[in-house]
């Protein structure tokens, strides 16, 4: 990557595959996703918009869903297919707002802020009007991500050490620009083998502007969570869950 670069959408899965499970799958209680997930599904199949490595559609296909993982990344899916686990799950490449499922689902999902990696807004509205598109009559969307903070970002910058060890510390360094609601960020990690760089970009969406989305989809709010053991959602919440039902074919 040139100097001053900055990453775009595509990018990321491929740049995590190597190493996503050891960053992320320990991130949540899977078992309590992957329940609350079914329950929602009902007896369904699923498709997830950034399925990654599998970290939610494997224990998921494990309570009898058939999941349609989805991914722009091929890294990404080749590691979705080493897992002896993942005959259940169903990979398929191609971009959120565009790939096309003949059937219809139950739920479409997209978990860990997913939704905020398509570059722009109207990126985001085609994803939103593409999962109900595949839902059936009362079917569901949820999507899970981040609150910003503007608080984090003091001069529009933040730098947070993200881990520190005797011979390893990695520092995570971001840069806002709050018109276009766009983080640009880097993990860099420094070892006595040298430093490893990971970038990434996020087009963050207010909650009241998801709702807007969904509602040009089609789909009416049916509960926002703050966490996947459904703490209600308040103003001092960092993270959204956000679940959605298909009652139009079409803006509300």
């Amino acid at each position: 990557m040139a100097q001053g670069e900055r990453i775009g959408d595509n990018s990321y899965g491929d740049l995590y595959a190597a190493v996503y499970d050891d960053l992320f799958s320990r991130r949540d209680d899977v078992d309590l996703v992957a329940s609350v997930l079914h329950e929602l599904a009902g007896d369904g199949d699923v498709i997830e918009f950034g399925v990654g490595t599998g970290r939610l559609a494997i224990p998921l296909s494990r309570r009898g869903h058939r999941v349609y993982g989805v991914d722009n990344s091929s890294a990404m899916l080749e590691q979705l297919r080493l897992k002896p686990d993942s005959a259940g799950v169903v990979p398929v490449l191609g971009d959120f707002a565009t790939v096309r499922i003949n059937e219809p689902v139950s739920l479409v999902f997209s978990a860990f802020s997913t939704i905020y990696l398509p570059a722009t807004q109207e990126a985001q509205v085609d994803m939103f009007r593409n999962a109900a598109a595949h839902l059936r009559p009362g079917g569901r969307l949820l999507v899970e991500a981040f609150v910003h903070d503007r608080r984090r970002f003091p001069n529009n910058q933040e730098i947070v050490a993200a881990n520190l060890g005797r011979e390893q510390a990695t520092l995570k360094i971001g840069v806002l620009e709050p018109a276009s609601q766009i983080i640009h960020t880097q993990h860099i990690s420094f070892s006595p083998g040298g430093m490893t760089f990971l970038p990434n970009r996020l087009r963050f969406i207010h909650p009241s502007e998801m709702d807007l989305m969904g509602r040009l989809a089609g789909l009416r709010l049916e509960t926002r969570w703050s966490d996947w053991h459904r703490a209600p959602f308040d103003n001092s919440s960092s993270n959204q869950i956000a679940v959605y039902t298909k009652v139009a074919d079409g803006p509300l």
